[in-house]
């Protein structure tokens, strides 16, 4: 079928068969439970979303995108990825997981891409598995703002990091039950605000461990407009210079560090779009629904009423993410 024109899409969830399948066989979390309203993957104290059509079956998500105007979406694996797994079950997991996104965007070259999923456990095999998974087509990786409650900046995880940057692929950092989940458990915090607070710490540790020091050229995409971020460059730079010990292992202000991020669209404020792009510039912004968990709509109506130029409008629905994930023009 021939892509029609309309935007990438580069966060937006799928979960393959053999990642189905693992949270089936599990009896504790996460895994797959039987629900009131039908079959639940449940990741976390009582955290859980419901297993969607849309989540399993591609042609649904091809149905969706006609639906929603979209010319490629680029799959990555739903929350908890391969948290909880044991390391051997992890690794082989994800070979396979990568496996079928790969076949996927081999069967749908015009409309599918896919990021691939890394097991964390092992931070060697993960850096190995990326290396596989970019060889047989994906476009890069997702990794969560924590490693099974780890935080990513541990000196165990620089390997993933270093190869990543090795091999020039961009990383989508994408949040996942939130290491602050005791404090958030009523009126359904933890997505409401503990997603965003737990991206935001999981990027702002890695920026002041050096990352950007060690990998000026990292492509880390922060998804969600860049979590909490944005909105609070002028307090980071100024109480990290201000408090011993708050730049971390920086010779500069974070903020030049945070300005080399770039950031997807997922946000139902046109406000906090305008605020992004204003502080990267619209070079660093990637148009994103978070499907099926967000409806798309809510993102085409939250661009559309951005005044942005035409030039920078195509290049945030398109041409960043041609650029940055190799799809091609």
């Amino acid at each position: 079928m021939a892509r029609p024109p309309g935007p990438i899409d580069v966060q937006t969830h799928f979960l393959p068969g053999a990642m189905v399948e693992a949270l089936a066989a599990r009896a504790e979390r996460p895994h797959i439970v039987d629900g009131e309203h039908g079959r639940m993957v449940e990741y976390g104290d009582g955290a859980a979303y419901p297993l969607l059509g849309e989540m399993v079956e591609i042609e649904r998500k091809l149905e969706h995108m006609d639906r929603a105007g979209l010319a490629i979406s680029v799959l990555s694996l739903n929350i908890p990825g391969l948290d909880g797994l044991g390391r051997a079950d992890a690794l082989a997991v994800a070979r396979d997981v990568n496996d079928e996104f790969a076949a996927l965007a081999k069967q749908h070259p015009d409309r599918l891409a896919a990021l691939a999923a890394l097991p964390m456990q092992d931070p060697e095999a993960a850096a190995a598995e990326l290396e596989r998974a970019l060889g047989q087509g994906l476009r890069g990786a997702i990794m969560y703002s924590n490693a099974g409650g780890r935080s990513l900046d541990e000196p165990e995880f620089r390997s993933v990091f270093d190869a990543a940057a090795e091999l020039d692929a961009p990383m989508l950092l994408h949040p996942t039950y939130p290491l602050s989940a005791p404090s958030l458990r009523a009126h359904a915090l933890v997505p409401v605000l503990g997603f965003l607070f737990d991206t935001t710490t999981a990027t702002m540790r890695l920026i002041l461990d050096g990352l950007f020091q060690r990998h000026p050229d990292f492509k880390l995409i922060l998804g969600h407009v860049g979590s909490v971020i944005p909105y609070i460059v002028g307090r980071i730079d100024y109480e990290s210079s201000r408090i011993p010990g708050g730049l971390g292992s920086l010779d500069g202000l974070p903020g030049e560090h945070i300005r080399k991020l770039y950031v997807d669209t997922v946000s139902a404020w046109p406000p906090a779009l305008s605020l992004v792009i204003d502080l990267l510039g619209a070079d660093r912004v990637l148009y994103a629904t978070d499907h099926p968990f967000w409806d798309p709509a809510r993102t085409a109506d939250a661009m559309a009423a951005v005044e942005l130029s035409e030039e920078d409008r195509a290049a945030i629905e398109r041409g960043n993410a041609e650029r940055l994930l190799g799809l091609g023009g």
